[in-house]
């Protein structure tokens, strides 16, 4: 069996998040129904640190998004969500919960905000990380 790739091990990792509605995550796609949700990565510089063995400390900038119910009720539970997917994210790192990416350090991210909105539906983005070490 091919050796999966490092989002595929982030979308199992965001999966097991209860705060998900349904729990599938997709990469690089979200579907036009509310509660669907996806990773998409973010260019960004990989290298953070190269070490004299040849080793490095890299990085994973992705966005995760979510399309979900748009109104002003919602609104309000679409930024409760937000919150509580940081605080779930936090914690997860801080009980070394991670990703089962080889030589991982961390997974982090940023507040979430409305990407696009349509008149039922908006679609939030949270900046997330992950750090790693890659050895030679």
């Amino acid at each position: 069996m091919a050796e999966k790739s490092k989002m595929e091990l982030i979308k199992e990792f965001i999966e097991k998040c209860p705060l998900l509605k349904g729990g599938k995550v997709n990469v690089d796609y979200i579907k036009e129904k509310v509660y669907s949700y996806s990773i998409d990565e973010t260019p960004s510089v990989t290298v953070l640190q190269k070490f004299a063995d040849g080793g490095s400390r890299r990085q994973i900038v992705f966005d995760f998004s979510i399309q979900a119910p748009f109104n002003v009720l919602e609104t309000i539970l679409n930024s409760k969500f937000c919150d509580d997917f940081m605080d779930w994210i936090e914690s997860q790192n801080d009980k070394e919960i991670l990703p089962e990416i080889e030589g991982i350090e961390s997974i982090s991210c940023n507040r979430g905000t409305i990407l696009q909105t349509t008149e039922t539906t908006a679609i939030y983005v949270i900046p997330m990380q992950v750090i790693y070490i890659k050895e030679v």
